[in-house]
């Protein structure tokens, strides 16, 4: 009997979960000894800084008191800085540090490597309908209210 293609989908995106490790809160998918989260900020901040804290909450889809939590993590490293803005010093800027430009640089370059050798292993034939496919999932992923699932 053919499985319903809710459950394939179901099965196929957790394979892929756990093929990139990202069930792993120690790592990142292209195996630097972060979060996810962590390199996740690092990475925002790298396209747009200084960035306004609120700003990264909503980039990460964090709540406010996760972001805190992971900024003081960041900055204990030495790898960011807080900064209150010029104009509001009510709003906490975040500015990545010498050593943290380089770890978003590395991140950024372990993840176009591991990710990019990711689609040079599907058939030249497939690639464009793979990629599409993860855009149309990746916009109703940002559009909905997924609530966490276990």
């Amino acid at each position: 009997m053919k499985k319903p293609q809710r459950e394939v989908f179901q099965e196929a995106l957790m394979s892929i979960v756990r093929g990139l490790g990202l069930h792993r809160p120690d790592a990142t998918p292209c195996g630097f000894p972060v979060s996810l989260a962590e390199a996740c900020a690092m990475v925002a901040l790298q396209r747009a800084e200084p960035m306004p804290q609120r700003d990264l909450a909503q980039v990460l889809n964090l709540d406010k008191s996760t972001v805190s939590r992971l900024v003081a993590d960041l900055e204990e490293r030495g790898w960011i800085v807080r900064e209150k803005a010029e104009h509001d010093a009510r709003v906490t800027l975040l500015r990545r540090t010498a050593v943290g430009t380089d770890k978003s640089q590395a991140i950024s370059t372990a993840r176009n490597e591991r990710l990019g050798g990711l689609l040079d292993h599907i058939p030249l034939a497939q690639r464009a309908q793979v990629v599409e496919a993860i855009q149309v999932l990746a916009e109703v992923v940002q559009n909905e209210s997924l609530a966490p699932v276990a």
